[in-house]
């Protein structure tokens, strides 16, 4: 009985010690799988704001390469202006050394037209290449603006790509440790079922044990009982035996001191009788009737 409790007191302890063990282990597995979907989360999000990046990345890149195309474009055409006025420019001085040398009126109304068209064209040409410088000069403000978004955006996706294998690395961790905690806690869960059962079986035994210490205990007690009862009866037996003895005891003392008495009293008539005369007797025999 003693070893048996001693084997459930263990088994009991050791219950609780897988108990508390499978509780802390699922605590710490809640935890790290919250810390595990947060990551994914994280990660999916992530990529999200990658993806949106790189998009607007290539949106930035399409338009600075748009950007400076048109620079480009607009650097050829004020290259061709610019050509053309140094022509112009040698064409009038041309045509003004023609009028200079002109023999006849006619020649000179010639030349001085020719030399007003020439100044004409030659001032489009000068408007035309301020307003293209004026054009290069905001193309080349919004191609650096551009350049600047797409230097941060593409600096933003290096961060954001760098975090990335951080939150992979982190998300493999708490998995590994999500898979060796869950089986730690079917091991301790496993040990805990074996302990339940192994006091379930000692307690029965435990509890059989009992019955028949009870039934012992019982039968003792009614034995015990009836051994009292046998006891008390006899000594009621004995009682009732003394108080017979005493009885008749005393009757025959009754009897006795009766009897005694009786002879006592018979003797003392016998002398009476004996000391009174005849003639007495006579009259005495008589006087009854």
């Amino acid at each position: 009985m003693g070893s048996l409790l001693r084997t459930a007191s263990k088994l009991q302890e050791q219950k609780l010690e897988a108990i508390k063990l499978r509780r802390q282990n699922e605590r710490e597995f809640q935890k790290i799988q919250s810390l595990a979907k947060k990551s994914t989360s994280e990660l999916a999000s992530l990529q999200r704001r990658i993806d949106s990046s790189r998009e607007e990345l290539g949106g930035v890149s399409g338009v600075l390469t748009q950007k400076l195309a048109q620079q480009e474009s607009i650097q050829r055409l004020i290259a061709a202006a610019e050509e053309r006025l140094k022509r112009e420019k040698d064409t009038k001085e041309q045509t003004e050394q023609e009028l200079e040398f002109a023999d006849s009126e006619e020649e000179k109304q010639r030349s001085m037209a020719r030399l007003r068209s020439i100044s004409d064209r030659m001032n489009e040409l000068i408007e035309e290449i301020k307003h293209r410088n004026k054009m290069a000069k905001k193309a080349t403000l919004g191609i650096e603006e551009f350049q600047k978004s797409k230097s941060y955006i593409s600096s933003k996706i290096q961060k954001q790509t760098h975090s990335k294998p951080d939150l992979q690395k982190l998300i493999k961790k708490s998995k590994k440790t999500t898979q060796r905690l869950a089986k730690k806690i079917v091991s301790k869960t496993r040990q805990e079922q074996i302990a339940k059962q192994n006091l379930a079986k000692i307690n029965k035994k435990l509890s059989e044990l009992a019955a028949k210490r009870r039934k012992l205990a019982s039968a003792r007690s009614s034995k015990k009982r009836k051994i009292q009862s046998k006891k008390k009866k006899l000594k009621v037996k004995k009682i009732r035996v003394k108080r017979t003895i005493s009885m008749k005891t005393k009757i025959k003392h009754k009897k006795k001191t009766k009897t005694k008495k009786t002879k006592q009293k018979k003797k003392s008539k016998t002398q009476r009788k004996k000391s009174t005369p005849k003639s007495k007797k006579k009259s005495n025999k008589k006087s009854p009737v």
